[in-house]
């Protein structure tokens, strides 16, 4: 409800208020990667749990001062901004923490997942997970008073962090083993020490320590400035270099290190998706907010669509895991992140759709001859967003585990959220880029007199940019895996 909180409660332009939900959206995402490396190496998900539920609880109630009339001004807007990153704070710290925690609870002391009251609360958590944000769509927007909708979900923020920590005593916690990202940032610093010895012209020359068995990966022949730090010095007895980790790595963890490099000009890609991400929240509900939401006598809450777009993303999940599972059996090198093209494809019919949609509501707004539209012409382009959403993040999530170690998946996975939230962010300043070379006419203070339509061609034009610049990475990786996988098989 923040973006029409914003137009209509405080008096944004929408231009404006997309702005602010885009800032909060992007910098929820982007801050998953460091508090993942926060949780790893210090803290633990029981205690980021915590974290999480203080933060929701003290960020909505924050949020509900703010928007009440005891206070105004510059107090509330100041406020109302620490509320909203507060709450980012219980995003990303939930997200993280609360599905690798709620299954450690459900493992027994012999690692099975047995224990019958602890499924039960899982049951029952994950039907709540689906039955309250129904009900809250339904319920919160019949609220006139905007304190009160704020209010809500603070006081069950508040219960919800009683109840959780009334069983602290009781849960199982795991004891941070340390992060896979210092790794990386040894093979880094390692590289950067020896800048001036040049490049190991044998790998026989290169680190390895062979009692690690099934651990170890074959030297690759790109990225030879991360050879170095397996390099060997010549200078110094070898046990004494082993001593400092930091300045002498095994191949292997110079090999993964290159994996998961190999894999950064992919996210390129997830900047232009992050844009058509951002629609949902945003100018998408916007023409909602402008468009007959009645449905016979009822008049359907806004939020619900969120909700369609919700369960959209869900079932292309599901899809994408059975297609997944089909293609088990191909060869490693055979298999491609099919379905992020199929994701960028959709996204310009997405595009397309909203803007044929925005121009037929601008025809009706501005003749006034035909009855007002219904907002279910916006279903279409929720449907496509929602499932735009859930077969990228699968999909890109499957190539990460096929192409990175194990370890890191899961931090490469989180660092395509943030890339995808600075593409959130990116609509800000591609709004106002667009802005000025239209001269001010495809947005102005209202989204009557503006031209979101031309708008979504532009994103549908970004989109199919897009979808070439994936093959053209594509295209990258796999000649320079071909190539690895080459001087692989001729040194066996």
């Amino acid at each position: 409800m923040l973006m029409i909180y914003l137009t209509k409660e405080m008096k944004l332009k929408f231009t404006d208020a997309a702005a602010i939900v885009n800032v909060f959206a992007g910098v929820s995402a982007v801050a998953h990667l460091g508090m993942q490396f926060l949780v790893d190496a210090f803290i633990g998900h029981f205690w980021m749990l915590c974290l999480s539920t203080f933060a929701f609880s003290f960020g909505f109630g924050f949020l509900a001062i703010s928007a009440s009339p005891i206070i105004s001004g510059e107090g509330q807007k100041g406020l109302f901004y620490v509320a909203l990153t507060v709450i980012s704070v219980g995003i990303f710290g939930r997200s993280i923490s609360l599905g690798v925690f709620t299954e450690d609870q459900l493992e027994d002391s012999s690692g099975n997942n047995g224990n019958p009251a602890m499924l039960t609360s899982f049951v029952i958590g994950n039907v709540g997970n689906f039955v309250f944000p129904l009900l809250a769509a339904v319920a919160l927007p019949q609220i006139s008073p905007w304190f009160v909708r704020f209010a809500v979900p603070a006081g069950c923020e508040v219960l919800a962090m009683l109840i959780f920590l009334s069983g602290a005593c009781s849960y199982k916690r795991e004891r941070p083993s340390g992060s896979p990202l210092t790794t990386m940032f040894r093979v880094f610093a390692a590289s950067a020490s020896k800048m001036s010895n040049g490049y190991p012209n044998n790998s026989n020359h290169l680190y390895e320590d062979t009692e690690c068995g099934l651990d170890m990966k074959s030297h690759t022949s790109s990225l030879r400035g991360l050879d170095r730090a397996a390099m060997i010095l010549q200078t110094e007895p070898l046990e004494q270099q082993k001593e400092n980790r930091w300045r002498l790595c095994r191949v292997t963890e110079v090999e993964q290190t290159k994996s998961v490099i190999r894999t950064v000009p992919l996210f390129a890609t997830s900047l232009i998706s992050g844009i058509v991400f951002s629609l949902g929240n945003t100018f998408f509900l916007e023409q909602a907010n402008h468009l007959d939401s009645k449905f016979g006598s009822w008049n359907l809450p806004l939020p619900l669509l969120l909700l369609f777009s919700e369960a959209a993303r869900l079932g292309s999940r599901e899809l994408c895991v059975m297609a997944a599972k089909r293609n088990a059996q191909a060869p490693k090198q055979n298999k491609t992140p099919y379905g992020i093209p199929v994701s960028i494809i959709l996204s310009v019919f997405c595009c397309a759709i909203a803007a044929h949609v925005e121009s037929m509501r601008l025809k009706v707004v501005r003749t006034r001859e035909t009855v007002p539209m219904s907002v279910f012409w916006l279903l279409p382009q929720y449907v496509l967003l929602g499932s735009i959403t859930g077969i990228y993040e699968n999909s890109f999530a499957l190539h990460l585990e096929e192409t990175v170690p194990e370890e890191l998946s899961q931090y490469m996975v989180l660092f395509n959220v943030g890339v995808c939230g600075v593409g959130i962010m990116s609509n800000i300043a591609l709004v106002s880029v667009v802005g000025r070379v239209s001269g001010g006419k495809w947005f102005q203070d209202t989204i009557d007199k503006s031209r979101l339509d031309n708008y979504y061609w532009v994103l549908a034009v970004l989109s199919m940019f897009n979808l070439l610049l994936y093959f053209s990475v594509t295209y990258r990786y796999t000649k320079c895996y071909k190539k690895d996988g080459g001087a692989q098989i001729d040194k066996r």
